[in-house]
């Protein structure tokens, strides 16, 4: 071992480098992913729906395309939602204000933020 490998200041900045990009990596983490929408979940929700599930389970699906948001209910604060529309969006709105788009005929997990409502647009692409 070189004194630098043991060095307490050399340690500390290594440390804080590593926790500085885990915190990065994290962050990326927070925000919705989409993916196409898996055979077992679409089975589950029917075209034309867009649903909402906490865990395996269906708390809701949406169909109407509206020019405003629809609140949740007892959707708020699902983990996930299928677009089964073939040519719609789908917007989604998250207590802290952001929103997210969803492509037709895909999947988003929501990971840490709080989806609230819902609009679902005629649009065919985010």
């Amino acid at each position: 071992m070189t004194g630098k490998e043991t060095d307490p200041m050399n340690l500390r900045k290594r440390l804080a480098l590593a926790a500085a990009a885990v915190a990065v990596g994290s962050g990326l983490a927070f925000a919705p992913l989409a993916s196409a929408a898996p055979q077992a979940a679409a089975d589950s929700c029917a075209y034309p729906y867009v649903c909402f599930y906490k865990g395996s389970t269906k708390t809701g699906q949406f169909k109407d395309v509206t020019s405003g948001w629809q609140n949740l209910g007892a959707s708020k604060g699902a983990t996930s939602m299928v677009n089964t529309r073939r040519d719609d969006i789908v917007y989604t709105h998250f207590t802290n204000g952001q929103t997210w788009c969803t492509p037709p005929l895909n999947t988003t997990t929501f990971n840490s933020w709080v989806v609230d409502k819902v609009r679902i647009s005629s649009a065919s692409s985010c």
